[in-house]
């Protein structure tokens, strides 16, 4: 009997012993998050599990021993979980890195002029912030910020859109395209219009440009001073008119439509400010389509690249021929 008691007493002691140890256990505590990386704005998952815990807190806040929460964190946050049992604890972070949202692009297009008559030109010219990619509709994908010139056979709608880290964004520009209108007055059979379109051709003369150049050279100047005269006179205040610039065949074609057109606005611009409403005044650049020279020839064996460089003036409507002032052609004759 003393045997047996000696053995029940040692299962109890080394029961005693084993729940002891396991009371004795050192806590755990392990912590996972959804991303370490986020924008502000955006939600993070913070999860915890924990063994041999008697509490647990996460950033001092008591929790359940297993468990998950969502936060929404400002700026970049240390999610740490702390386990205690008795005089033990153990501890576990994890760091999410929250940086700036990113700015939304923004983008905005314009057609100037925003109605031409079909088959002349406008210039579009879009500007964007904030965007890794622009698409313009007929365009296809282009620079962040530029312009291009476009001729549109019929009214056409052109949307621009912005795409970027914080979203998207888009803008349109109409261009309104108009036949050319017939204007024969009744009676005349066209001989009036005719009349008129001739005057036009010996009133508003073309005027050349130096290479590479769009600056109007001071006998440019003279000879549109002339011009805007003549346009500002009685009925000749109603003509409207197209000015189309050219290049020489030297340079790429995109940059030489730039160039033409820049030629076609100097004009335009100059005659506003002499008092001829640019509403009167379409533009279009034909770059180097027109060119006919082959080198820098003598004016007396033209064409030649020096012939090509410059902006011609076309009629389109309006006038009076029977009323115009003839005191205005001595004007033409000096120079």
């Amino acid at each position: 009997m003393l045997i047996r008691g000696s053995r029940v007493a040692l299962v109890l002691a080394i029961g005693a012993l084993i729940a002891g140890a396991a009371g004795c256990a050192k806590p755990k505590v392990n912590v996972q998050v959804s991303h370490d990386k986020i924008q502000q704005g955006q939600d993070v998952k913070v999860s915890w599990t924990s063994k041999d815990a008697k509490t647990v807190s996460l950033n001092g806040e008591n929790v359940d021993r297993v468990g998950s929460k969502v936060y929404t964190p400002n700026s970049t946050t240390t999610y740490t979980a702390v386990a205690k049992k008795g005089s033990k604890e153990a501890r576990d972070s994890k760091t999410v890195d929250v940086s700036g949202r990113s700015a939304r692009p923004t983008i905005s297009i314009s057609a100037d002029p925003e109605g031409i008559v079909r088959g002349t030109s406008t210039t579009l010219r879009w500007n964007s912030t904030n965007a890794d990619k622009v698409t313009i509709s007929e365009l296809g994908t282009v620079q962040g910020s530029g312009s291009r010139i476009v001729s549109p056979s019929q009214s056409t709608t052109y949307t621009a859109e912005a795409q970027g880290p914080g979203g998207t964004a888009d803008a349109e520009a109409r261009v309104t395209v108009s036949e050319i209108p017939a204007r024969t007055p009744s009676g005349t059979g066209g001989g009036e219009n005719a009349t008129i379109r001739d005057l036009f051709g010996r009133n508003v003369k073309i005027i050349f440009f130096d290479y590479d150049k769009a600056d109007l050279k001071p006998d440019a100047k003279d000879t549109l001073r002339r011009a805007a005269l003549w346009l500002t006179q009685g009925p000749n205040r109603s003509i409207a008119f197209r000015i189309e610039g050219n290049c020489d065949p030297r340079g790429t074609e995109e940059y030489n439509l730039g160039l033409g057109e820049r030629r076609a606005q100097a004009a335009r611009e100059f005659l506003a400010s002499l008092g001829v409403e640019a509403s009167r005044v379409q533009t279009v650049s034909y770059g180097r389509e027109r060119a006919q020279g082959g080198g820098e020839g003598s004016p007396n064996s033209p064409p030649s690249w020096s012939h090509d460089r410059h902006d011609d003036f076309i009629y389109i409507s309006g006038g009076s021929a029977g009323q115009n002032p003839e005191p205005v052609q001595m004007l033409f004759e000096f120079e």
